[in-house]
């Protein structure tokens, strides 16, 4: 609102870039927006006024607090990379965990992964851009975030192979058809209700999981949990078995 002493219709802005009490200093604002940025652009697409625009942050906070473009490009994965830690610290946990079948670790292990990526829909296309532009930001993707995941799965999968539960000659390659198969778009809950309006959008993922998990596994007869076997009743009037 204008001031008294202003003239009419003068209306003050507060100046871009700095932040106010109820407004972060602008850093995690320009990793959001340039996370969705270089995902859904790439590198070279990302353009540092957009990303300020959405950010509604000066360009020169990018300097600020960044230095360059592809230090902020760095410090998206360095971001990626930090909010992936929990679940692989997690899925390191299920898969080396030995009091549950090898089937039940493997099937918790694919939910997990598929609850990170309902939680961060930008990471599967920021990795499968940049995965592939330039060998350099290839090369810190693969080494930052893509061997770390891999490693606290690989033996896991390799078990899973070895009982026959997973069908794969390599767990690479297990590795990636899981997480491409669990890191649907944002807009997928709405494109799956769209063709079987029976499925409720607050369902589809959890089904979407479901039907990874159906499809990729294989259970055998031992891998699974066998129902526990209750104790024989003894009282008064009944015997333990001898």
């Amino acid at each position: 609102m204008a001031r008294i002493d202003e003239p009419a219709g003068c209306v003050r802005t507060r100046p871009r870039g700095r932040p106010t009490r109820d407004r972060p200093d602008g850093r995690q604002g320009l990793l959001r927006a340039a996370t969705y940025a270089f995902a859904a652009h790439g590198f070279d697409g990302a353009d540092i006024r957009s990303i300020t625009l959405a950010a509604d942050v000066s360009p020169n906070l990018v300097r600020v607090h960044f230095g360059s473009k592809a230090e902020l490009w760095e410090a998206c994965l360095d971001a990626i990379v930090a909010a992936a830690q929990p679940t692989m610290a997690e899925v390191a946990a299920l898969a080396a965990d030995p009091g549950q079948p090898l089937y039940d670790r493997l099937r918790a292990v694919i939910g997990r992964v598929a609850t990170f990526y309902a939680a961060h829909p930008d990471v599967r296309d920021f990795v499968s851009r940049h995965g592939s532009e330039t060998p350099e930001r290839a090369a810190l993707l693969t080494d930052r975030l893509l061997r770390p995941a891999y490693e606290t799965t690989r033996a896991l999968f390799a078990a899973g192979i070895a009982a026959g539960i997973v069908r794969s000659s390599h767990p690479a390659l297990f590795f990636a058809l899981v997480n491409n198969a669990v890191s649907q778009p944002p807009a997928f809950p709405t494109l799956l209700n769209r063709l079987a309006p029976e499925i409720d959008l607050a369902e589809a993922r959890a089904r979407m999981t479901e039907t990874v998990i159906a499809s990729l596994l294989h259970p055998t007869h031992n891998s699974v949990r066998a129902p526990a076997t209750p104790a024989p009743e003894t009282g008064p009037n009944r015997c333990p078995a001898s």
